[in-house]
Protein backbone atom coordinates (compact mmCIF):
# COMPACT_ATOMS: atom_id res chain seq x y z
CA UNK A 1 0.00 0.00 0.00
CA UNK A 2 1.62 3.23 -0.90
CA UNK A 3 1.70 6.12 1.69
CA UNK A 4 0.11 8.36 0.93
CA UNK A 5 2.39 11.08 2.80
CA UNK A 6 4.91 10.36 0.07
CA UNK A 7 2.57 11.74 -2.62
CA UNK A 8 2.18 14.87 -0.86
CA UNK A 9 5.90 15.10 -0.13
CA UNK A 10 6.54 14.83 -4.01
CA UNK A 11 3.78 17.46 -4.47
CA UNK A 12 1.10 15.11 -6.52
CA UNK A 13 -1.63 16.85 -5.55
CA UNK A 14 -1.05 19.91 -6.97
CA UNK A 15 -3.69 20.91 -9.52
CA UNK A 16 -3.79 24.14 -11.66
CA UNK A 17 -5.97 27.37 -11.12
CA UNK A 18 -9.39 26.88 -10.86
CA UNK A 19 -9.98 28.44 -14.20
CA UNK A 20 -8.02 26.75 -16.31
CA UNK A 21 -9.37 23.03 -15.12
CA UNK A 22 -10.85 20.42 -17.42
CA UNK A 23 -14.02 19.26 -16.14
CA UNK A 24 -14.01 15.52 -17.01
CA UNK A 25 -11.25 15.78 -14.27
CA UNK A 26 -14.03 16.96 -11.63
CA UNK A 27 -14.27 12.75 -10.03
CA UNK A 28 -10.25 13.28 -9.44
CA UNK A 29 -10.30 16.62 -7.66
CA UNK A 30 -10.55 16.57 -3.89
CA UNK A 31 -11.42 20.33 -3.46
CA UNK A 32 -9.41 23.66 -3.65
CA UNK A 33 -7.30 26.02 -1.45
CA UNK A 34 -6.65 29.63 -2.97
CA UNK A 35 -7.16 29.07 -6.24
CA UNK A 36 -5.61 26.03 -6.79
CA UNK A 37 -7.46 22.77 -7.64
CA UNK A 38 -6.57 20.02 -5.09
CA UNK A 39 -6.04 16.26 -6.69
CA UNK A 40 -7.43 13.59 -4.39
CA UNK A 41 -4.37 11.29 -3.56
CA UNK A 42 -6.23 7.93 -2.59
CA UNK A 43 -7.06 7.93 -6.15
CA UNK A 44 -3.82 8.59 -7.41
CA UNK A 45 -2.53 5.57 -4.95
CA UNK A 46 -4.92 3.13 -6.11
CA UNK A 47 -4.68 3.88 -9.90
CA UNK A 48 -0.61 3.36 -9.40
CA UNK A 49 -1.24 0.23 -8.13
CA UNK A 50 -3.79 -0.84 -10.46
CA UNK A 51 -1.47 0.54 -13.71
CA UNK A 52 1.55 -0.99 -11.57
CA UNK A 53 -0.44 -4.48 -12.13
CA UNK A 54 -1.00 -3.53 -15.41
CA UNK A 55 2.20 -3.21 -16.79
CA UNK A 56 3.36 -6.08 -15.02
CA UNK A 57 0.75 -8.47 -17.00
CA UNK A 58 1.97 -6.79 -20.40
CA UNK A 59 5.71 -7.43 -19.92
CA UNK A 60 5.20 -10.84 -18.76
CA UNK A 61 3.65 -12.19 -22.12
CA UNK A 62 6.27 -10.60 -23.97
CA UNK A 63 5.13 -7.37 -25.45
CA UNK A 64 6.94 -3.67 -25.03
CA UNK A 65 6.32 -0.97 -22.85
CA UNK A 66 7.24 3.16 -24.55
CA UNK A 67 7.89 5.47 -22.47
CA UNK A 68 6.90 9.47 -23.88
CA UNK A 69 8.05 12.29 -21.66
CA UNK A 70 9.73 14.96 -23.61
CA UNK A 71 9.05 18.32 -20.89
CA UNK A 72 11.70 19.26 -19.23
CA UNK A 73 10.81 17.85 -15.71
CA UNK A 74 10.25 14.42 -17.38
CA UNK A 75 13.18 13.77 -19.46
CA UNK A 76 15.84 13.02 -16.98
CA UNK A 77 13.39 10.23 -15.11
CA UNK A 78 12.09 9.32 -18.58
CA UNK A 79 15.83 8.26 -20.07
CA UNK A 80 16.46 7.10 -16.36
CA UNK A 81 13.32 4.35 -16.60
CA UNK A 82 13.94 3.62 -20.22
CA UNK A 83 17.40 2.16 -19.16
CA UNK A 84 16.64 0.34 -16.11
CA UNK A 85 14.02 -1.84 -17.37
CA UNK A 86 15.34 -1.96 -21.19
CA UNK A 87 12.38 -0.48 -22.79
CA UNK A 88 11.88 1.79 -25.34
CA UNK A 89 11.30 5.63 -24.58
CA UNK A 90 10.69 8.95 -26.13
CA UNK A 91 12.71 11.88 -24.81
CA UNK A 92 13.41 14.51 -27.01
CA UNK A 93 10.57 14.95 -30.05
CA UNK A 94 8.27 12.64 -30.73
CA UNK A 95 8.54 11.67 -34.38
CA UNK A 96 5.02 11.42 -36.47
CA UNK A 97 4.63 7.58 -37.18
CA UNK A 98 6.82 6.17 -34.71
CA UNK A 99 3.75 3.76 -33.93
CA UNK A 100 1.66 4.43 -37.40
CA UNK A 101 4.89 4.01 -39.81
CA UNK A 102 7.21 1.72 -37.67
CA UNK A 103 8.83 0.97 -41.07
CA UNK A 104 10.36 3.92 -41.35
CA UNK A 105 11.09 4.87 -37.47
CA UNK A 106 12.57 1.36 -38.06
CA UNK A 107 15.28 2.82 -40.60
CA UNK A 108 16.96 5.87 -38.96
CA UNK A 109 17.48 3.63 -36.21
CA UNK A 110 19.25 1.06 -38.72
CA UNK A 111 21.31 3.93 -40.28
CA UNK A 112 22.09 5.21 -36.52
CA UNK A 113 23.71 1.97 -35.67
CA UNK A 114 25.52 2.20 -39.31
CA UNK A 115 27.05 5.49 -38.38
CA UNK A 116 27.90 4.54 -34.61
CA UNK A 117 29.79 1.25 -36.48
CA UNK A 118 31.84 3.42 -38.62
CA UNK A 119 32.41 6.01 -36.35
CA UNK A 120 33.79 2.56 -34.02
CA UNK A 121 35.96 1.21 -36.24
CA UNK A 122 37.22 4.60 -37.56
CA UNK A 123 40.00 4.03 -34.66
CA UNK A 124 41.47 1.03 -36.45
CA UNK A 125 44.43 1.76 -38.81
CA UNK A 126 42.25 0.02 -41.60
CA UNK A 127 39.35 2.23 -42.08
CA UNK A 128 39.00 3.80 -45.36
CA UNK A 129 37.29 6.94 -43.80
CA UNK A 130 39.69 10.22 -43.66
CA UNK A 131 39.37 12.26 -40.12
CA UNK A 132 36.80 14.65 -41.87
CA UNK A 133 34.44 11.97 -43.25
CA UNK A 134 34.18 10.20 -39.80
CA UNK A 135 33.61 14.21 -38.08
CA UNK A 136 30.50 14.49 -40.31
CA UNK A 137 29.28 10.92 -39.72
CA UNK A 138 29.20 11.71 -35.80
CA UNK A 139 27.34 14.69 -36.39
CA UNK A 140 24.75 12.42 -38.31
CA UNK A 141 24.89 10.00 -35.96
CA UNK A 142 24.44 12.38 -32.99
CA UNK A 143 21.72 14.07 -34.85
CA UNK A 144 20.00 10.52 -35.13
CA UNK A 145 20.77 10.02 -31.71
CA UNK A 146 18.92 12.64 -29.95
CA UNK A 147 15.90 11.94 -31.41
CA UNK A 148 15.46 8.31 -32.32
CA UNK A 149 18.40 6.95 -29.71
CA UNK A 150 15.71 5.71 -27.24
CA UNK A 151 14.22 3.81 -29.84
CA UNK A 152 16.77 1.14 -30.31
CA UNK A 153 14.98 -1.31 -28.10
CA UNK A 154 11.53 -0.81 -30.00
CA UNK A 155 9.89 -3.93 -31.03
CA UNK A 156 6.30 -5.09 -31.72
CA UNK A 157 3.90 -5.37 -30.44
CA UNK A 158 3.99 -2.26 -28.12
CA UNK A 159 1.39 -3.68 -25.21
CA UNK A 160 1.04 -0.07 -23.74
CA UNK A 161 2.20 3.63 -24.30
CA UNK A 162 2.96 5.59 -20.92
CA UNK A 163 2.93 9.47 -21.18
CA UNK A 164 3.54 12.15 -19.09
CA UNK A 165 1.59 15.22 -20.16
CA UNK A 166 -1.37 14.68 -22.44
CA UNK A 167 -1.63 18.22 -23.47
CA UNK A 168 1.91 17.72 -24.40
CA UNK A 169 1.93 14.60 -26.32
CA UNK A 170 -1.35 14.76 -28.45
CA UNK A 171 0.25 13.13 -31.04
CA UNK A 172 1.50 9.95 -29.57
CA UNK A 173 -1.67 9.97 -28.20
CA UNK A 174 -3.57 9.97 -31.39
CA UNK A 175 -1.12 6.97 -32.89
CA UNK A 176 -1.81 4.81 -29.77
CA UNK A 177 -5.78 5.33 -30.20
CA UNK A 178 -5.34 4.76 -33.66
CA UNK A 179 -3.37 1.40 -33.49
CA UNK A 180 -5.71 0.51 -30.14
CA UNK A 181 -2.85 0.36 -28.21
CA UNK A 182 -3.81 1.36 -24.18
CA UNK A 183 -2.95 4.48 -22.91
CA UNK A 184 -1.37 4.82 -19.57
CA UNK A 185 -1.20 8.76 -18.65
CA UNK A 186 -0.18 11.15 -15.67
CA UNK A 187 -2.81 13.92 -16.03
CA UNK A 188 -3.30 16.76 -14.34
CA UNK A 189 -6.39 18.55 -14.10
CA UNK A 190 -6.26 20.70 -16.72
CA UNK A 191 -5.89 17.56 -18.91
CA UNK A 192 -8.53 15.74 -20.90
CA UNK A 193 -8.24 12.12 -19.48
CA UNK A 194 -11.04 10.95 -21.79
CA UNK A 195 -9.73 7.85 -24.23
CA UNK A 196 -6.62 6.96 -22.01
CA UNK A 197 -7.61 3.83 -20.22
CA UNK A 198 -5.26 4.06 -16.96
CA UNK A 199 -5.38 7.59 -15.90
CA UNK A 200 -3.35 8.52 -13.08
CA UNK A 201 -4.19 11.77 -11.43
CA UNK A 202 -1.42 13.87 -10.23
CA UNK A 203 1.16 16.79 -10.95
CA UNK A 204 2.68 16.59 -14.10
CA UNK A 205 4.89 19.51 -13.81
CA UNK A 206 6.70 18.47 -10.48
CA UNK A 207 10.15 16.65 -11.11
CA UNK A 208 9.86 14.66 -7.99
CA UNK A 209 6.17 13.81 -8.82
CA UNK A 210 6.54 12.37 -11.85
CA UNK A 211 9.97 11.04 -10.78
CA UNK A 212 8.23 8.89 -8.28
CA UNK A 213 5.35 7.55 -10.26
CA UNK A 214 7.75 6.18 -12.92
CA UNK A 215 10.10 4.82 -10.58
CA UNK A 216 6.84 2.89 -8.97
CA UNK A 217 5.70 1.83 -12.51
CA UNK A 218 9.34 0.89 -13.35
CA UNK A 219 8.95 -1.56 -10.45
CA UNK A 220 5.93 -3.42 -11.93
CA UNK A 221 7.79 -3.68 -15.27
CA UNK A 222 10.61 -5.38 -14.22
CA UNK A 223 8.12 -7.91 -11.87
CA UNK A 224 7.02 -8.74 -15.14
CA UNK A 225 10.61 -8.85 -16.70
CA UNK A 226 11.39 -11.46 -14.19
CA UNK A 227 8.52 -13.56 -14.35
CA UNK A 228 8.83 -13.49 -18.50
CA UNK A 229 12.52 -15.05 -17.74
CA UNK A 230 10.93 -17.73 -15.41
CA UNK A 231 8.24 -18.22 -18.10
CA UNK A 232 10.91 -18.79 -20.97
CA UNK A 233 13.21 -21.15 -18.23
CA UNK A 234 9.92 -23.14 -17.71
CA UNK A 235 9.11 -23.87 -21.80
CA UNK A 236 12.77 -24.46 -21.81
CA UNK A 237 12.46 -27.32 -19.24
CA UNK A 238 9.39 -27.92 -20.70
CA UNK A 239 11.08 -28.41 -24.38
CA UNK A 240 14.17 -30.70 -22.78
CA UNK A 241 11.27 -32.79 -20.55
CA UNK A 242 8.95 -33.67 -24.06
CA UNK A 243 12.59 -34.29 -25.87
CA UNK A 244 13.64 -36.63 -23.34
CA UNK A 245 10.29 -38.44 -23.34
CA UNK A 246 10.49 -38.70 -26.99
CA UNK A 247 13.96 -40.38 -26.86
CA UNK A 248 12.86 -42.74 -24.61
CA UNK A 249 9.53 -43.60 -26.38
CA UNK A 250 11.62 -44.10 -29.19
CA UNK A 251 13.89 -46.48 -27.27
CA UNK A 252 11.26 -48.65 -25.99
CA UNK A 253 9.08 -48.55 -29.28
CA UNK A 254 13.23 -50.18 -30.78
CA UNK A 255 13.38 -52.82 -27.77
CA UNK A 256 9.63 -53.93 -28.38
CA UNK A 257 10.41 -54.40 -32.21
CA UNK A 258 13.73 -56.24 -31.61
CA UNK A 259 11.68 -58.65 -29.16
CA UNK A 260 9.18 -59.06 -31.36
CA UNK A 261 11.77 -60.30 -34.15
CA UNK A 262 13.54 -62.60 -32.09
CA UNK A 263 10.26 -64.06 -31.29
CA UNK A 264 9.81 -64.28 -35.67
CA UNK A 265 13.03 -65.89 -35.63
CA UNK A 266 12.59 -68.16 -33.05
CA UNK A 267 9.00 -69.09 -34.52
CA UNK A 268 10.58 -69.48 -38.09
CA UNK A 269 13.74 -71.99 -36.61
CA UNK A 270 11.09 -74.04 -34.88
CA UNK A 271 9.17 -74.22 -38.11
CA UNK A 272 12.29 -75.68 -40.37
CA UNK A 273 13.31 -78.00 -37.91
CA UNK A 274 10.14 -79.84 -37.39
CA UNK A 275 9.78 -82.95 -39.94
CA UNK A 276 7.74 -82.58 -43.07
CA UNK A 277 5.45 -85.11 -43.40
CA UNK A 278 4.42 -87.09 -46.67
CA UNK A 279 1.35 -87.82 -47.97
CA UNK A 280 1.15 -91.67 -48.76
CA UNK A 281 1.13 -92.15 -52.41
CA UNK A 282 -2.15 -93.57 -53.82
CA UNK A 283 -2.56 -97.64 -53.93
CA UNK A 284 -2.85 -99.36 -57.07
CA UNK A 285 -5.81 -101.41 -57.29
CA UNK A 286 -5.12 -104.86 -59.53
CA UNK A 287 -7.91 -105.41 -62.48
CA UNK A 288 -9.90 -108.80 -61.32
Amino acid sequence: MIDFRQLIDVGLHFGHQKSRWCPKMEPYIWGHRGGIHLIDISKTAHALQKTSSFLEAVVARGETVLWVGTKKPAKEAIVQVGNATGMPYVDYRWVGGTITNYAQVKKAVTKLLHYDDIVAKSASENSSYTKKEVVRIQKLADRLRRTFGGLKTLNMPIGAVVVVDVRKEQTALLEAIAAHIPLVALVDTNSDPSNIQYVIPGNDDSAKGISFVLDYLKEGVLRGLSQRTEIAVKKAKDVEEQRAAKNVASRVDVALLDEDEEEENKSDAKRSKAPVLKKPAPKKHSRP
